[in-house]
This record gives structure tokens, sequence and C-alpha cells, in this order.
């Protein structure tokens, strides 16, 4: 924008405002028959079938979407926290307009100087009506067929958005009665199963034979018994973080803050999220939500073996349906890279590449990079069927081994010498 003269910035500021305006009214509109929609429902089931139905709607009318506007309609649907930055979610929608007009109005701006305007005052003295028109039309280079799609198109992506967020809405207090029913009765057997497995360390042979117990692998009460687990994981780190206080998670952060992490590393690392409220739950529509992830930052290993559990269960889940799940499934030992290495060399092979920055494995979480570790390397002494405990990984990756580190010192310097000779 900064390479454009004033006159050019001022003629793209009108039609800047004649589309938001009309993209602003399509989603009022929208807005007016949704809560006619959910006003005519029976009860909340029905809500949730039409929330679902609607979703697919838009869906199937964004797959309709022209190639050289979908980037400005996916960076709206699902934006990244850098993409959002500081701004409300009209501030956000208006600056994508912004890039839209910006990328294509180029010609508009010369033919317009070139054959209508001459001043800023010309420009500034037109009246509204102008802009109107101009948008709609095919003149001085206008592709109106393009900007009515940009806008049809804006408008689907914000109802989608509006609906996605109502669901999700809906699949939270679901699982917050189901938590409730759950705990109702003091002797629940899997609440006090769940709470065992998190109060104490476990090997991964000791997760699957408690699972084995519950379900005897078979793949519906697998699949009940994970959803028993989402259910107990949601609420209870719910309940969790309230043990934290507002100074403890600012603490926390002035600490990473100390070591050396800019507010943009606690954005790509997921420590921080940022993202515009939709209005649902009753604060402003368009202001910028920040969420701190508390369990990353406070108690990122409370749950570990949960978490364990919940693997294993999806890695039996995929064998019954012949498929691979990624990091989650278990490897055979045969399928295992052999290292001459011990569990602590490779552990801290695996910390010293993790905490490089810019990073270079993309992970949600260091557990689950101790996951992949155990699932795809054998060492020197781990056995071949059990595999390297995940436990014993965190415990490296917390506090390295001396000798490792020596050991490490050692090849790194090695390392530094043959790189130097392919100079």
């Amino acid at each position: 924008m900064g390479e454009f003269s004033k006159e050019e910035l001022l003629i793209l500021e009108k039609s800047i405002e004649q589309i938001e305006l009309q993209i602003s009214s399509g989603i009022y509109e929208n807005g007016d028959k949704d809560r006619m929609l959910f006003a005519s429902c029976l009860n909340d089931e029905e809500k949730e079938e039409l929330t679902k139905k609607e979703i697919k709607k838009q869906q199937k009318k964004l797959a309709k979407c022209p190639a050289d506007i979908s980037a400005y309609i996916t960076a709206y649907i699902n934006p990244s926290e850098f993409d959002i930055g500081d701004d409300d979610y009209h501030q956000y929608r208006e600056r994508i307009i912004k890039n839209y007009v910006a990328s294509t109005f180029v010609e508009v701006c010369e033919n317009l100087l070139e054959h209508k305007f001459t001043t800023i005052e010309s420009i500034e003295s037109e009246p509204d009506c102008f802009w109107e028109v101009l948008i709609e039309s095919h003149s001085y280079g206008v592709e109106d067929i393009q900007i009515s799609n940009f806008i049809k198109f804006m408008t689907i992506a914000d109802r989608l958005k509006g609906y996605k967020s109502i669901l999700d809405t809906i699949e939270t207090e679901r699982f917050q009665q189901e938590y409730a029913k759950m705990t109702e009765d003091e002797d629940n057997e899997i609440y006090k199963l769940l709470d065992g497995v998190r109060s104490k360390d476990h090997t991964g042979l000791q997760l699957f034979n408690i699972i084995k117990e519950q379900t005897n692998l078979d793949p519906t009460s697998l699949k009940y018994f994970l959803h028993d687990i989402e259910v107990y994981v949601f609420a209870e780190k719910d309940d969790y973080e309230c043990n934290y206080s507002f100074e403890q998670v600012e603490e926390a952060l002035e600490s990473l803050r100390k070591r050396g992490h800019s507010e943009e590393d606690l954005l790509r690392l997921g420590y921080i999220r940022k993202y515009p409220s939709l209005g649902i739950l009753g604060d402003k529509k368009g202001e910028i939500t920040t969420y701190i992830d508390k369990e990353k930052l406070l108690f990122p290993f409370e749950f570990y073996s949960i978490y364990e559990m919940q693997g294993i269960i999806k890695s039996e889940l995929a064998k019954h349906n012949k498929e691979q799940v990624g990091e989650n499934n278990i490897s055979n030992s045969s399928n295992k890279l052999k290292v001459n290495l011990s569990v602590p060399q490779l552990a801290l092979l695996f910390k010293m590449i993790n905490d490089l920055k810019p990073t270079v494995f993309n992970v949600k979480s260091e557990a689950e990079l101790h996951r992949f570790i155990s699932s795809h390397f054998q060492t020197k002494q781990s056995n071949p069927e059990k595999g390297i405990s995940t436990q014993k990984l965190r415990n490296e990756f917390n506090s390295p081994d001396y000798k490792a580190i020596e050991f490490w010192v050692k090849h790194i310097r090695t390392m530094q010498a043959e790189i130097k000779k392919l100079k």
C-alpha cells in the first residue's frame, strides 16, 4: 500500500468502504435468517442437527469458490495467530478486503486518475453512489464479476465460521454435562481408574494391560473407553487450572521471556493463542481473545499417562480399521531404527534439536516427540518388544545425563570439523 500515491490510496479507501459495506450487509442479513432458523427449533437436538446441516451446506457453497480469490477466503476462515495480530474481528476482515483491493485495483486507480480525477479534492467530492456503482460495473477496468464473487464468498465464509463456533459451544456443553453425570457417583470405576493412572508413572506395557483389562481390545468398547477418557481430560484439565493464580501464570510467562522467548515464540510454540470472538458466548463480537495454554505452561506432564492411554487406544482402533495413525501407531520392533546409542544419548540428541530456534520439529508438545522416539527407535539396551520407556525419555529431557552430555560435546566437535571440510 505504501507504493501508492495519495490519490490512489484515497480511491482504494473509497472502494474498500463500499465492498466492506456490502459484505457487512450480507452478514447481518444472514444473521437475521439464522436467528429465525434457531427460533424455529423445538429443542437443543434440533439446533445441533440444524447447525451440522448448515455447516455442510456452507462448505458445499465454498467448494465453488474461484481459485483467484480462494486464498483470501481461506485466510478469513482459518487465520493463524500471526494473521490476526492485535486486530479485532472487524479490523481483520477489513485488512483482508484491503489486501484484495490493493492487489486487484491497480489498473482501476490508473484509469480513474487518467480519465476522471485530477486532484484529491475531486475524489473526495464524489458522492458515495459513484463508488457503489463503480464496484458493480465493468467501467475503468473494474472486474465486476470477480468483486461480486469476493463479496459473496466472504459472506458465506463468515456464516460458516459462525456455525462452526456454535457447534464448538454445543460440544463443550455436552462434555461438561457428561462429566457431571460421570462424577455424580463417588464409586464411579472409570473415574477412579483414570485418577490412578494419572497419579502414577506407568510403562507403555502397563497402560496397554489396563486398556486390555477394561475393553478386551474390542473396538466398540475401545471407542466408548476413549470417549470416557476425553470427557475426563476435558473436565479435569479445566478444574486443575484453577489451582494456579493469575500471578503464577504471569511469572511462568515472564520466566520464558527471560530465557529469550519473544512474543512471536510464545505464539509459535503454543503457549499463547489469539483469535477473534464471534460473539456467541455473550462477549463482544470481533474482540480479540488471548488464550494462554496453562497446561503447556504450568503442568505439561500432569496428564501424560492419560495421553499415552489415548495413543494406545487409537493405535488399537487403527489396527481394527487397517489404517495407519501416524505417530500414534505402535511400530513393530522389526520396523524400528536400531541405533548404537544409549537412551540418555538418544534423548539428548533429540532435545538439542528440539530446542533449536527457529524450531525444527513441528510437534505440539514434548510428549508427542517422546512417543515418536519410543515408537521408531531401538537403542542398544532397550527391549525390542517393550521399546523405549516414554517416562524415561521424559526424565532424560528434563535432566540430561552427564555422561551423555560429555558424549555429545565430543561428537559435536567432530561434526563441526567435518562440516568445515564441506565448505
